[in-house]
């Protein structure tokens, strides 16, 4: 099969970043070939440039991440989107009402990605921005999200995590880890007491689709010595209230 159709080229392209971004971590160049019944060498040359003008990073040389100009390129689009406006003002009632910063993130790929964030300035708090990613182990987004997808898959994220101890409370055993996604999966939001950060804790809840797929995470990080996790269970019932409305929001047609 010879690939001499230039005019296929971009669609391939984009076939090949679609199939990464769902699934990063399962796709090679060879399940992508085979997948997409295109010729491997094709696929290498695809994923080169892709490599080279920054939408793929190489992950271990064996598969592939959606690269900062990809990420860059979704997250400035999202202030086009028709809701824009509305959503934002729901977060900012949020960060209003709890008086803390609250932000979305959204799954890409095996990935969980700050998209949207509404500061509430106190002098202690994250200094992150949108495009930055979430440690999936550690923070409360992170095991809610692990909490809704298959067990088979936690684990191998759970096995390659570079720095599995970011502060003196991030579970590091795989049984025990198993055993909080089940206690998220029940419950319906996930908490994190200094597992991120020494002395901050965190809050957050799901956004699900039509399909009860979860799409979103809406959360909250503040120093513990301003709120403890019993102070968080108090703003519990406005962050799954907001949560509801932004659905509306986010999957208006």
């Amino acid at each position: 099969m010879k690939d001499t159709n230039s005019r296929t080229s971009p669609r391939r392209i984009l076939n090949i970043l679609e199939e990464i971004i769902v699934d990063p971590n399962n796709f090679t160049a060879k399940k992508i070939s085979h997948k997409l019944k295109i010729p491997l060498p094709t696929i290498y040359r695809h994923i080169e440039t892709l490599c080279e003008e920054k939408y793929l990073v190489s992950n271990n040389s064996k598969s592939y991440l959606p690269g900062p100009k990809m990420r860059n390129l979704i997250l400035n689009s999202l202030p086009y989107e028709p809701n824009f406006t509305l959503r934002r003002s729901y977060l900012r009632k949020l960060t209003n009402d709890i008086e803390e910063t609250v932000s979305l993130s959204i799954p890409i790929g095996t990935k969980l990605v700050y998209f949207d964030r509404i500061e509430f300035h106190w002098p202690m708090q994250l200094n992150l921005e949108a495009g930055d990613h979430l440690p999936l182990h550690a923070s409360a987004s992170g095991k809610l999200y692990l909490s809704s997808i298959d067990e088979e898959k936690v684990i191998q994220i759970f096995r390659n995590i570079k720095t599995p101890k970011n502060a003196k409370n991030t579970i590091t055993d795989i049984s025990q880890f198993k055993k909080e996604l089940k206690k998220i999966k029940n419950q319906g939001y996930a908490f994190d007491d200094e597992e991120w950060f020494n002395g901050m804790v965190g809050l957050s809840v799901p956004i699900f689709n039509s399909n009860k797929e979860l799409c979103f995470c809406l959360s909250t990080h503040t120093a513990k010595s301003r709120k403890g996790i019993n102070d968080l269970k108090k703003i519990l019932s406005i962050m799954l209230s907001s949560a509801n409305n932004l659905k509306k929001v986010l999957f208006k047609d």
